[in-house]
């Protein structure tokens, strides 16, 4: 099921829990993705938000950010590996095209500090670009801005990433994930413009008709939240195929 956005009762409590634990630490914190955008399934989509800090998150009480995101997920269930929140220091956004550390949380990984600041430049644009405020100062004057050429080259890059992945060594969610998102970079690239799945499914269904009954079965999937279908020896060999297709066809756009 498709609607516009997460309940705002989950927005406001998920921000409250942020603001009482970072307190004077908070710049600002910025809703983007689905729940913006659209294509949120209900049930399916993650929240996404960047919370930018003052200090570093080095500087940062981790162990404090942890137990709230266990309480969160303790009292509303529903939630549990669908948060993505990113936390970085307002001076390491500012550079972090020279690298820099970060906190994440993540569907699939706990919560953890790690470099590489500048591989998040996509969605840097996207809480910039088009995100929400949802608490603090204008997205605009704590983002530095990133131009669409570099966004597009990131979107490049990462499908290149994507198409190298070990699909032998993914669950059928993961698979179906990863067709969504090579059909996702491939409108992007080609219309310059940011989409959801569901729109570069649909985009993607209507250029390569004769993979239509793949793409139909990476959605379903995905709404299953991996636990139907995907998992036959037709498909995961097509699911193959398909990657590595619309992965040569990504590299043949330069973008500019």
């Amino acid at each position: 099921m498709t609607q516009d956005s997460p309940p705002p009762s989950i927005i406001e409590t998920l921000v409250s829990d942020l603001c009482t634990v970072l307190g004077d630490e908070l710049v600002g914190l910025y809703l983007y993705g689905s729940a913006v955008s659209g294509g949120f399934d209900e049930g399916v989509s993650d929240i996404d938000i960047v919370a930018v800090t003052r200090p570093d998150v080095s500087a940062l009480d981790i162990a404090a950010l942890g137990r709230m995101h266990v309480d969160f997920v303790r009292r509303h269930p529903a939630w549990i590996d669908r948060l993505e929140i990113v936390y970085i220091g307002q001076a390491t956004l500012g550079s972090f095209r020279r690298g820099g550390s970060l906190a994440v949380i993540s569907p699939g990984e706990p919560f953890h500090v790690r470099d590489g600041a500048e591989l998040w430049l996509q969605n840097w644009y996207l809480a910039r670009e088009t995100g929400v405020t949802l608490f603090g100062a204008d997205a605009a004057t704590v983002f530095p801005t990133v131009t669409q050429s570099e966004f597009l080259a990131a979107t490049a890059r990462y499908a290149d990433e994507v198409r190298q992945r070990d699909l032998e060594a993914m669950s059928p969610g993961d698979r179906a994930y990863t067709v969504l998102t090579m059909c996702r970079a491939l409108r992007t690239l080609r219309t310059r413009a940011q989409c959801s799945k569901q729109e570069a499914a649909a985009w993607t269904r209507e250029l390569m008709p004769e993979w239509a009954w793949l793409i139909e079965a990476a959605l379903a999937c995905r709404l299953s939240r991996g636990t139907a279908g995907f998992d036959d020896e037709r498909t995961h060999a097509a699911a193959e195929d398909f990657i590595q297709r619309l992965g040569d066809e990504i590299a043949g756009i330069a973008p500019a």
